[in-house]
């Protein structure tokens, strides 16, 4: 684990050239926000390569890189192909490549909620797509509007570096009780 960390440092290294917006996901994943860094590095394909390149050779691992105007493309595009790839999703083609996929492939798809989009034939990104909101939200509560929006494309939320607190909007409450008060068994 030791080594596995130094080498996701190195890597945060290499993407800080690039770009002061990073945000990690995991400890071997990032989101990288390259709009500000394409004047001088070149377009978001050139600056994949270069990064893949170097990850390469500098650190002697392969990357997968995936490229898109949103966060939950971008994942779903460095998971498309692997090893040593880079993919990119266009508003323009993304309809025709990952609506296609599993909808297992979409964040936020596990296995429990896999099994219940299958239950009602809903297989693919596409399907999840074109599925009615309210149906999803029916299922999954907020998270099937969420799921709705990500398979479409709708994903605004920026890269934020490393260390950002969002500002306080809300606060809540909530407490934990020692034993299940519906059918009074301790846990």
């Amino acid at each position: 684990m030791e080594l596995y960390l130094q080498f996701s440092s190195m890597l945060q290294e290499i993407y800080g050239e690039y770009t002061d917006l990073v945000e990690p996901y995991g400890c071997d994943e990032a989101w990288l926000d390259v709009t500000g860094s394409t004047a001088l590095k070149g377009d978001e394909k050139k600056i994949a390569d270069e990064i893949r390149s170097r990850v390469k050779k500098e650190l002697g691992i392969t990357v997968s890189i995936g490229i898109s105007w949103n966060k939950i493309f971008a994942k779903l595009g460095s998971d498309y192909k692997k090893p040593d790839a880079i993919t990119q999703f266009h508003k323009e083609n993304y309809q025709s490549i990952v609506w296609n996929l599993p909808a297992a492939n979409l964040l936020y798809v596990g296995r429990s909620t896999r099994t219940m989009l299958n239950r009602y034939g809903i297989k693919t990104i596409g399907k999840i797509a074109t599925s009615d909101p309210d149906f999803l939200e029916r299922l999954f509560g907020k998270m099937g509007l969420v799921l709705y929006s990500f398979a479409n494309g709708w994903d605004d939320s920026p890269v934020e570096p490393e260390g950002y607190a969002a500002p306080i909007k809300f606060i809540g409450n909530s407490t934990t009780t020692p034993r299940d008060l519906a059918t009074n068994l301790n846990p």
